[in-house]
């Protein structure tokens, strides 16, 4: 992850100046962070016995299921289908398609490193986007000799833990282990993200002492040495059913967890 933040491109900025690299190397790690969160998740989930991933692909978007379930009240809402064969020009991929292999259900999670960075109006976008491809998951999934679901369920993921809004689907990080229904998610990425945490802020030091000290003859030793770092040492994310009939109805949704109010 952070070698990958390291090597982002650098553009000429006439703001930032020479501190345009810093500047470069500040947004590549917002995004490498929100990459990591994605990562640490999906290593629980193939943890699980009971839990699979679906491969990422862009699933499709219907109009009329959109401007429909603006309309209709979350509790309706999860009895109406429609169909996925259906032409659309637009579509959406969730971040992470988790199977539940007992209870036949899926949960399409879109995960946010800060989701306060992002309008009210950004983010009702993306529920009625995540609904509306959850109202045809089930058949476009089986169509694909993917695995039946009886109900497919949506949750915005807050990476920061700071919003929390469970009638419209959005969840914090702190109570991942409850959404999947399983422990040790959330202790597993406060783990990576102290790792990340630590390389980035040596990464800065190492940055900063160039900008300073120019080739850094005189500089303080901030090495991986120096600060008590094993040198090489690797983040986690680093290392690197027949199809047959639906014969029930499938029920969508924001996800629900009676065990969170």
């Amino acid at each position: 992850m952070i070698e990958t933040a390291k090597a982002g491109a650098v553009r000429d900025d006439p703001t930032f100046g020479e501190y345009a690299p810093l500047f470069g190397f500040f947004r590549s790690c917002v995004m490498q962070e929100g990459r990591l969160l994605e990562l640490a998740i999906a290593d629980a989930v193939d943890e699980n016995p009971s839990l699979s991933l679906l491969p990422p692909r862009p699933m499709p978007i219907v109009p009329a299921a959109v401007e429909m379930l603006k309309r209709t009240p979350g509790h309706v809402a999860r009895g109406i289908r429609f169909p996925s064969r259906v032409h659309s020009t637009e579509a959406y991929r969730p971040d992470l398609f988790i199977v539940d292999e007992v209870k036949h259900t899926g949960l399409m999670l879109d995960i946010k490193r800060s989701l306060t960075s992002y309008r009210p109006r950004e983010i009702e976008r993306l529920r009625f986007r995540m609904l509306a491809v959850a109202s045809i998951a089930s058949e476009w999934v089986a169509e694909r000799q993917g695995p039946v679901l009886v109900e497919v369920e949506t949750a915005i993921i807050d990476g920061a833990d700071e919003v929390s809004d469970h009638d419209h689907g959005i969840f914090p990080l702190s109570e991942i282990d409850e959404l999947l229904g399983m422990e040790g998610v959330l202790e597993s990425i406060t783990r990576a993200r102290a790792l990340f945490a630590e390389k980035v802020q040596m990464e800065l030091r190492a940055r900063c002492r160039g900008l300073v000290f120019g080739d850094g003859s005189n500089a303080p030793d901030f090495s991986a040495e120096h600060n008590g770092v094993q040198a090489g040492t690797t983040h986690p994310s680093e290392i690197g059913p027949p199809h047959s009939a639906t014969v029930r109805p499938v029920r969508f949704g924001y996800a629900k967890r009676p065990n969170l109010h």
